[in-house]
């Protein structure tokens, strides 16, 4: 059996007490200090000197005895704010929730930081290790590079993961090129005439011009981005007004624009100003446009993700590799994607029973624990090897 697969079964039941505790304590966006200060004892207790270079986001390194480059392994800490509904006996103590699976993502990384700890005379170069806030809202990965996560010692090669619910534990999912969509949220406020409703010719009515609007751009999707492509413009608010009489002020659409690659996200982001300004003042009002998130797509590297499943092959271990596993959710690791050469793997750990009918940020959603000791040695095995062969 594979080293690094052989210890991590040893560690299984301490990567599992490991889980279960960060799920218990789940914080959201960068106010995470009970998960931080949790993290950061682990790691001591492991023998490193993890610091925090931004609010709750820890840095640590292994390795450096040897000469060599430098691999990043990241894992995101924050949870949800929602409350939890699973019922397991170890469900969240506060007001947010773990239904993301980042509490896993943690424990991995631990469970990684400390095989390759123990084997760090061995390491030919350097292991950085970011544990990360702020993946829910977008923040914490920028947050990090900007504070130099990706320098002293520079950064040449990264690895993220995330645990996804496509199968059983076992199956690992992959995608070459662009793997996860972009996000672009936005608010947009239109601004009319509110009057009577009985009189309608005496105001701008706002709402007609958000129907419109909410049409039109759904319309941008089904007439000009061609079958071949992915893209997905989501209006999750439309609000406007109080009573049923009166035509209001104003009228508020939120939402969300996801694809890949830059060329369609660009063209769809100027379609989308357009169709807003023409179609309000074909209608006599005015707009404000607020962005609300600006993430890029996930891109693995091919030629790194390649060398990176060769490293999972001679492992020995009985995983399904699921190709083209390309994801419309998004994640801030694609700040790190365009910086540097990176390559993303998904874990399945569908719990297979009835509590696997719940889906990735319900409430009652549960992972199978089992994937722990399988994502710690395959970022352990990928980072140790791509070291050793990338002097």
């Amino acid at each position: 059996m594979n080293i690094f697969m052989k210890r991590a079964n040893e560690l299984k039941e301490e990567l599992v007490q490991t889980r279960r505790e960060l799920h218990s304590i789940p914080e959201i966006m960068t106010e995470l200090p009970l998960t931080t200060k949790y993290v950061k004892e682990k790691l001591v207790e492991i023998g490193l000197e993890p610091k925090e270079i931004i609010k709750s986001g820890l840095v640590a390194t292994i390795g450096g005895k040897k000469p060599g480059k430098t691999i990043l392994l990241r894992a995101d800490m924050d949870a949800l704010d929602m409350r939890e509904e699973s019922g397991l006996d170890f469900a969240s103590k506060t007001q947010y929730a773990h239904t993301c699976g980042h509490d896993l993502h943690t424990t991995i990384l631990l469970g990684a930081a400390k095989m390759l700890k123990e084997r760090e005379d061995e390491i030919e170069g350097t292991v950085k290790l970011m544990f990360q806030p702020g993946e829910e809202y977008f923040i914490g990965a920028k947050a990090m590079i900007d504070a130099g996560v990706l320098e002293n010692p520079k950064v040449d090669a990264a690895l993220g993961m995330h645990v996804m619910l496509n199968g059983p534990v076992g199956s690992i999912g992959y995608q070459h090129g662009y793997t996860l969509s972009s996000v672009d949220g936005f608010k947009i406020t239109i601004k009319g005439k509110g009057c009577h409703g009985a009189m309608p010719e005496k105001g701008i009515d706002p709402i007609n011009v958000g129907v419109h609007i909410y049409l039109a751009l759904q319309e941008l999707i089904s007439r000009e981005v061609s079958a071949f492509d992915n893209a997905i413009i989501t209006l999750g608010q439309f609000a406007a007004g109080t009573v049923a009489n009166i035509i209001p002020d104003t009228c508020v659409l939120q939402g969300t624009m996801r694809t890949y690659g830059k060329e369609l996200r660009e063209y769809l982001l100027n379609r989308m100003q357009e169709v807003i300004d023409l179609t309000c003042k074909t209608y006599r009002a005015s707009f404000e446009y607020e962005v609300l998130s600006d993430v890029p797509s996930l891109y693995t590297n091919p030629e790194l993700l390649d060398e990176m499943l060769g490293y999972i092959d001679e492992m020995g271990e009985d995983f399904t590799l699921i190709k083209d596993s390309r994801a419309t959710p998004t994640d801030d690791f694609a700040f790190i994607s365009e910086r540097i050469p990176s390559a993303h793997f998904q874990f399945n750990c569908k719990v297979q029973d009835e509590r696997g009918a719940f889906p990735q940020h319900h409430p009652k959603v549960v992972f199978d624990e089992n994937v722990l000791p399988i994502g710690a040695a395959v970022n352990a095995q990928c980072a140790f090897n791509w070291l050793k062969n990338n002097k």
